[in-house]
């Protein structure tokens, strides 16, 4: 059976999914393809823009990820933000302990279910997941978890930088013992570039060291983008990624 969605996972927090996220949705929106998007937990969420709010929205003064306002804006999918973002809390931390803090456990069905309602609007859904495999969610329940709730293939984003060869051996280890189907791995360049010769080397040659280590292919290496540009251009970043998986991706959910 077709794909789903897919779930973007990392090696860690501030290694891009989102950026990935937003260039996959924009990729598949330049070409016709109806998909959703969402970040189904999240932290250091911000009030609901009054502007959007809706009474499809809740009540005023729900938390909300920007990663899922800017998700929704990119993909082009009108859906309404609970399904988009349907576990939110205010303060940046890991979920359980954002959870803890705000006496507030998190709704691991409400999570399940919008993403279960998102996949019978779209034939594809692209899911953003929060920090890497390991985070946990509940006391027992981790991110990996979740992805196997929803029965996702996973892309896993990691940095380009020095430091990158364990943490994404550990992190593919880890999925593959956790009976996820991992596409690949895409190195993502989310720091301007290194200075100094060492590290400038480490950036040069950990794709071409992964390649040889790793179980799963290399998809690419997304060069350096500071900030979130328009739909158009995030299609054109991630169009240099594996043109097999790209070929994927444009037949996923058909």
């Amino acid at each position: 059976m077709p794909a789903r969605g897919l779930f973007i996972t990392g090696t860690d927090t501030g290694v891009g999914k989102t950026l990935v996220t937003a260039g996959l949705a924009a990729w598949r929106r330049a070409r016709g393809l109806d998909t959703g998007v969402m970040k189904p937990i999240a932290t250091g969420g911000v009030r609901l823009p009054a502007s959007l709010r809706s009474a499809q929205a809740g009540r005023g003064g729900r938390w909300i990820s920007p990663d899922a306002l800017v998700l929704s804006q990119v993909s082009g999918a009108v859906d309404p933000l609970p399904l988009v973002n349907p576990v939110c809390y205010r303060e940046p931390l890991a979920p359980y302990a954002a959870a803890l803090r705000s006496r507030q456990p998190v709704e691991w069905p409400r999570a399940v279910q919008a993403f279960e309602a998102l996949a019978a609007r779209h034939p594809f859904v692209l899911v953003e997941g929060i920090g890497g495999l390991l985070v946990p969610l509940t006391r027992r329940r981790t991110v990996a978890d979740f992805i196997r709730a929803l029965r996702l293939p996973v892309v896993v984003v990691s940095r380009l930088r020095l430091g990158t060869l364990n943490h994404t051996l550990l992190t593919v280890e880890h999925a593959r013992h956790a009976g996820l189907r991992v596409l690949g791995v895409i190195l993502n360049a989310v720091e301007v570039p290194a200075f100094g010769d060492g590290a400038r080397l480490a950036e040069r040659t950990n794709a071409a060291v992964l390649r040889a280590c790793l179980p799963v292919p290399v998809l690419g290496v997304l060069p350096h983008r500071p900030a979130l540009a328009t739909p158009r251009a995030l299609a054109a970043w991630v169009s240099r990624l594996d043109p097999n998986f790209l070929s994927w991706l444009m037949s996923a959910g058909g």
